[in-house]
């Protein structure tokens, strides 16, 4: 399929004129879409996983298009146009083999018919620069000052939305006993109260601890970088999550913003408690929660978890469930190979291929039913 670059002044045009028939789909990171953004846009949000595997070319369409109105209206073909967008990329030529916006291009010209596929020429930043009212921003908001200023200021955060979106909604549930969150989560006692959660755990790098209500709590401390191992503290979190279900509690698992460290710790205690295979307990997760994205360097070592995992799991058979009930775009496009970078040592690059023999385990990632959470065990 063809792929033109339109300017700044068309998407004006079509925004004004033909919005409902054009697809918006910002490719810069997660954080720079929810500072700001054009109006109507979504955001592609790719797990770096699914980036450094991808090797530039094509994957399935629900990473491109996580939000699931718009993916519905695109297949149901109502959209006639899709402009990709990143920071600052004058024509979509010049786009890096392996970046996030030449893969969704690639995606859409692969798997998308009946729309034309745009790029905007000189990305979000010069459509911002030209057209600021036709996007969106958050501010900043000065909480300092007496009680009544702090009063005002605190009403004009909530009723302009400026929240941003991994602090939506509440907690989610992933076991009727483990919850998933952010630190706003974790702050909120009626969010607390209203789920009946009696743990805290927090993994980041700041001590959180409640200042109100009783709550069983234990720290982690942990950086969401690259460089950090999370692996090492995977049998204490699971430790206190057991200890908390085993006495009919509730836990809450938060890191920052619920995006890379405590879905990761997630993912390790049903991936052990469950047997799970990583791409299945990353589509668990991703389906309850789907702004997660850990860090490249955590999900590699979830990958070696998963060796141990599976090393220990019971040699009684599995009885598979029917292919219609599994996520066959994202399960099978993480059974592959693919290359991590960390030692054992400090997680300082060096570079390791995994054989893919190493993941044709007798349990395998498609006999999970990713059900509604009352069905796992």
């Amino acid at each position: 399929m063809k792929v033109s670059s339109i300017d700044c002044r068309r998407l004006r045009k079509i925004i004004r004129k033909d919005c409902g028939s054009c697809l918006i789909v910002d490719c810069r990171p997660y954080f720079s879409f929810t500072n700001s953004s054009i109006k109507g846009s979504v955001n592609v949000n790719l797990n770096s996983v699914v980036v450094r595997r991808s090797r530039g070319g094509p994957v399935p369409l629900k990473f491109v298009i996580p939000d699931e109105s718009a993916l519905f209206r695109l297949r149901e073909g109502s959209i006639s146009a899709i402009v990709a967008l990143d920071d600052r990329t004058s024509h979509w030529q010049k786009l890096k083999k392996d970046s996030v916006a030449q893969i969704v291009i690639n995606t859409l010209s692969h798997l998308v018919s009946g729309a034309n596929i745009c790029f905007l020429k000189g990305g979000y930043e010069n459509f911002h620069a030209q057209y600021p009212e036709l996007c969106t921003e958050v501010k900043a908001i000065d909480h300092s000052g007496n009680e009544t200023e702090k009063r005002v200021n605190s009403q004009t955060e909530t009723r302009c939305n400026h929240k941003p979106d991994y602090d939506q909604g509440k907690p989610v549930e992933i076991l009727p006993f483990l919850y998933l969150g952010s630190a706003y989560h974790a702050s909120r006692e009626d969010y607390l109260r209203d789920l009946h959660i009696t743990a805290l755990l927090n993994v980041s790098r700041r001590d959180l601890q409640p200042a109100k209500g009783h709550y069983n709590y234990k720290w982690i401390p942990v950086e969401d970088s690259h460089m950090a191992d999370i692996s090492s503290h995977f049998q204490e979190a699971i430790d206190f999550i057991d200890n908390v279900k085993q006495s009919g509690g509730k836990v809450l698992v938060h890191c920052e913003a619920g995006i890379s460290r405590s879905p990761t710790i997630c993912m390790a205690y049903i991936m052990r408690t469950q047997q799970l295979r990583l791409d299945a307990a990353f589509d668990i997760i991703k389906q309850r929660r789907d702004v997660v994205s850990p860090n490249f360097s955590f999900m590699g070592q979830l990958l070696q978890f998963e060796s141990e995992v599976l090393c220990t799991a019971p040699t009684h058979t599995v009885t598979p469930e029917p292919a219609t009930t599994c996520a066959p775009e994202s399960a099978s496009f993480f059974a592959n190979d693919f290359t991590t970078t960390f030692s054992t040592k400090n997680f300082e690059p060096s570079v390791f291929t995994l054989p893919s023999s190493r993941l044709q385990s007798p349990v395998h990632h498609h006999q999970f039913k990713l059900s509604p959470i009352t069905a796992l065990p």
